[in-house]
């Protein structure tokens, strides 16, 4: 375990560490939706709603961190407090969770993958003091309701089998079915023509009454 985590927030750095410091990169996301829009037409609604989503979370935590100004944690590289440098929320925690949640509305399968380097980078924030748990608790939460918020205005494709159909519409009625409508049919005007020739066959074999 020790192999994993580390020992302690300041000293030392492990595989799980320096994995959360790379994938808490922009272009480490903007590789992952290149990767998942490669998979096909699901894979590119999934890296255009997770981008929209991560681009929604940092504009929306901006002025959050402007309001409440806390600083980083003692140890933490950015000890001056600026305008849009505050520790709580964390940025990366909001937007990363917001590209995984919004990903994952397109193509499911998504999700594990991406939530486990979700959660190295939000142990690597922690560790490396850069911001305390409840920065990344409250950022992450944050990134979550932006993509719910994005699922209400903007509803994913639903997942149907006829992928072509335009929404709103039931897909088109295969070939056996059309089949199986004609053979009915034409049972149901077989049966119509005997009972009809039934009918004529008795009216000419009944003797007409003489005025």
């Amino acid at each position: 375990m020790n192999r994993l985590i580390g020992t302690g927030s300041r000293k030392g750095s492990t595989w799980f560490d320096r994995a959360g410091n790379k994938i808490q990169r922009p272009p480490s996301w903007a590789a992952i939706a290149g990767v998942l829009a490669a998979t096909g037409p699901r894979g590119r609604r999934a890296a255009l709603r997770g981008g929209a989503c991560y681009l929604s979370a940092v504009a929306v935590h901006l002025p959050i961190k402007a309001l409440v100004g806390r600083r980083h944690p003692p140890g933490s590289a950015l000890l001056q407090l600026g305008p849009f440098t505050s520790s709580f929320p964390s940025g990366h925690a909001a937007a990363d969770l917001a590209f995984v949640f919004g990903a994952a509305q397109e193509l499911p399968v998504s999700f594990v993958p991406l939530s486990c380097a979700t959660l190295a980078v939000h142990w690597s924030l922690i560790r490396k003091r850069a911001h305390y748990p409840s920065d990344v608790l409250v950022g992450g939460a944050l990134g979550i309701a932006v993509s719910l918020a994005s699922r209400k205005i903007w509803p994913p494709k639903p997942k149907s089998g006829d992928e072509g159909a335009p929404l709103g519409e039931e897909p088109s009625t295969s070939a056996a079915d059309d089949l199986s409508v004609q053979e009915s049919g034409r049972e149901r005007l077989t049966d119509a023509t005997r009972e009809t020739g039934g009918a004529d066959a008795l009216l000419s074999s009944t003797p007409r009454s003489r005025p």
